[in-house]
């Protein structure tokens, strides 16, 4: 049972449509089968790193900084040779001291004090003794910190939207990670899986938030149409710009993993454009079709042509934000890199004829191209839909 509060300001009980149970069962199930699956495929990959090492957590006791110092060009940080004292909190060496001498480089600045948790490799030796080396810092607490911000607003902001939408976010999780990444990985297609993916993850979002409404119907075909137009700019795009997954940064270890496995790489970068460009195009779709239901309900006398002039006005505001954002998505993304080759020197045709900035424009542009297919369009499906008999009961 939910409580729809009704604009005189009354509330009524609702009884849960059963198509809305069936489809809370269908995505936990599905859920529950790719978490077992992909846990199975990921447990029998082929791993090219060594399979003595684990990785425990350990927290530094001492450290002898006294070979590192400041490089000669001058700089903020010291590099150069650190030897860390540790003691092993986790593990079957749990309680164990150790030390780990730790390469402190500019690509890697890992530089622990007394009292930090870090993630450390062992590797035990035929002897018996464990050689251990420094990874990263031991960052779960910061990110369950950041989960649990999330969650709580989440809810508090939404209430029940919050967790419909909260259910969808961990199914895309589970979804990408325990049935795309390993697919891929074994050699099916990144472009079927990619699309699978995406529509999958989609339709299950928007139905979970919206139900078996016109709303949903509406935003379900914009989306669909949005991403089919991404797909196709940044196919002619890469066509023309020569560019595959065989210009990714990652290439080289891509490419040892791929011998292994059976990965496929040339449509591998194609493949990730479609999964990034699902989501701004979801958000606009489900936004403009959003604000043409608020329109109709507000005044069901109006037409198609007036929802979709309505519409409109809210599609031109989400494509010029949208747009932006995603530059300054871009931007941020690649600030450091972007002051790297600032530093370097490099001139205008050899930075922008190189494969990152080649990459990352095509994909920003296609996605903002998407956008602006997308949005007119959710405005007119909306203004089609909304304009037939009103459906009272559709969930806002």
């Amino acid at each position: 049972m939910r409580t729809d509060t009704l604009r005189t300001g009354t509330a009524r009980k609702v009884k849960t449509p059963v198509g809305e149970i069936l489809t809370f069962a269908a995505v936990a199930a599905l859920t529950v089968i790719f978490l077992i699956t992909g846990a199975r495929a990921i447990t029998g990959f082929v791993s090219v790193a060594d399979p003595n090492l684990r990785y425990y957590k350990a927290v530094v006791t001492e450290t002898d900084d006294s070979l590192l110092a400041l490089p000669d060009y001058g700089g903020e940080r010291e590099f150069g040779l650190q030897i860390v004292n540790l003691r092993l909190t986790e593990g079957p060496f749990e309680g164990r001291n150790t030390v780990a001498r730790n390469s402190v480089m500019p690509d890697s600045y890992v530089k622990p004090s007394v009292g930090d948790e870090m993630i450390v490799s062992v590797d035990v030796r035929d002897n018996g003794e464990i050689y251990t080396m420094l990874i990263s810092h031991y960052r779960v607490p910061g990110l369950l910190f950041a989960i649990a911000v999330f969650v709580l607003l989440l809810i508090v902001t939404c209430k029940g939207k919050g967790l419909r939408a909260l259910f969808g976010l961990v199914f895309t999780l589970v979804t990408i990670f325990f049935f795309t990444i390993p697919r891929i990985y074994e050699g099916d297609s990144p472009v079927f899986c990619a699309i699978f993916t995406s529509m999958l993850t989609a339709g299950v979002s928007l139905l979970l938030l919206n139900g078996y409404t016109k709303k949903t119907l509406a935003s379900v075909l914009a989306t669909f149409a949005g991403f089919c137009a991404a797909g196709l700019i940044f196919g002619v795009f890469s066509a023309l710009s020569n560019l595959s997954g065989y210009n990714a940064q990652q290439l080289g270890m891509l490419s040892y993993f791929a011998a292994n496995s059976g990965m496929r790489l040339k449509y591998l970068l194609f493949a990730g454009v479609l999964i990034a460009s699902i989501g701004a195009v979801m958000d606009v779709s489900m936004s403009v079709a959003s604000a043409v239901y608020e329109v109709r309900t507000a005044d069901a006398s109006l037409g198609v042509n007036a929802l979709f002039k309505s519409g409109m006005e809210v599609a031109k505001d989400a494509i010029g934000t949208m747009s932006n954002t995603l530059i300054l998505a871009f931007t941020g993304g690649a600030l450091a890199n972007l002051m790297a080759l600032m530093g370097y020197g490099i001139q205008f045709n050899r930075f922008i004829n190189s494969n990152y900035i080649a990459l990352e424009i095509g994909q920003g542009l296609s996605a903002s191209a998407a956008l602006i297919v997308t949005a007119p369009l959710t405005s007119l499906f909306a203004a089609v839909i909304y304009s037939g008999r009103f459906v009272k009961r559709d969930v806002r």
